[in-house]
């Protein structure tokens, strides 16, 4: 199926910048535990002698951590405007008004269904079933990267006495904000499973009626839940991720789709 879709770029924009704070963040980390453990191998004349590589590696550490924490924030930034265009054109698929500049081909499996709330709802639930079942492997991936990336930053800040605080507070700020992240991400993921037995629930109770009028409030309280909880959690899913698991998503929700009617 030919597929366009206008806002790719920006998310392009948003994966380049978390690229480019990742591999900030490992060498942050390399950093960090070559600086811990060659203090520790080293001793008297020796280690003052490689006192300016490791002064020099705390230097660029720190650096490095800074810049780590900027390009995610930016990058946070960038994907709250990327989802505003998503978010559009979502309206304009789902009443076949022209809000977007740009309207996306191929992306939505709802053709069949004609323009309306209960078309909006559709749409909002092929989303965030991919969402889900996205979060599902994004979430083991995260618990890698939170349990790999802190050790050596809380290596380094517990094996040593009367840290400074300047350094405490660099060094904690890395497993800090991945720990944060990884809970975000639960709490979203949580959120999701319960709005798509929402969408599920409702929209099986609906089946080929005509909507109602009461219909149309039970159809938006999980769409508004779900658009509410994605940008609050602001939260990029994994491209690679994504294509991987994209073609059994999808037939997962055609069928679950059928199931609908």
């Amino acid at each position: 199926m030919h597929r366009v879709v206008p806002f790719d770029k920006n998310y392009d924009q948003v994966r380049n910048l978390e690229n480019t704070a990742f591999i900030l963040l490992i060498i942050s980390s390399i950093l960090i535990f070559s600086n811990w453990l060659l203090s520790k191998v080293f001793f008297g004349d020796t280690k003052v002698e490689i006192e300016t590589f490791l002064e020099i590696a705390r230097c660029v550490s720190y650096v490095g951590t800074v810049l780590y924490l900027l390009i995610n924030l930016l990058a946070k930034i960038l994907f709250f405007i990327a989802e505003k265009r998503k978010r559009l054109d979502l309206i304009d698929h789902s009443f076949g008004t022209i809000y977007s500049n740009e309207n996306t081909e191929g992306y939505y499996n709802n053709l069949e269904t004609i323009p309306g709330v209960k078309k909006l709802a559709i749409n909002s639930y092929e989303s965030s079933f991919h969402t889900e079942n996205n979060l599902k492997h994004l979430i083991y991936k995260n618990f890698m990267y939170l349990s790999i990336f802190s050790f050596p930053f809380l290596l380094s800040i517990f094996s040593k006495n009367g840290y400074e605080i300047v350094k405490l507070l660099f060094e904690i700020s890395i497993p800090l904000t991945l720990f944060s992240q990884f809970v975000i991400m639960l709490i979203y993921y949580q959120n999701v499973i319960e709005i798509n037995e929402r969408f599920k629930i409702e929209l099986t109770n609906i089946g080929d009626k005509e909507i109602g009028h009461g219909d149309i409030a039970k159809l938006l309280i999980p769409v508004l839940e779900y658009y509410s909880i994605k940008a609050w959690a602001n939260i990029n899913l994994d491209s690679k991720i994504f294509l991987r698991y994209n073609k059994t998503i999808s037939e997962k929700w055609n069928k679950r789709k059928d199931n609908l009617r």
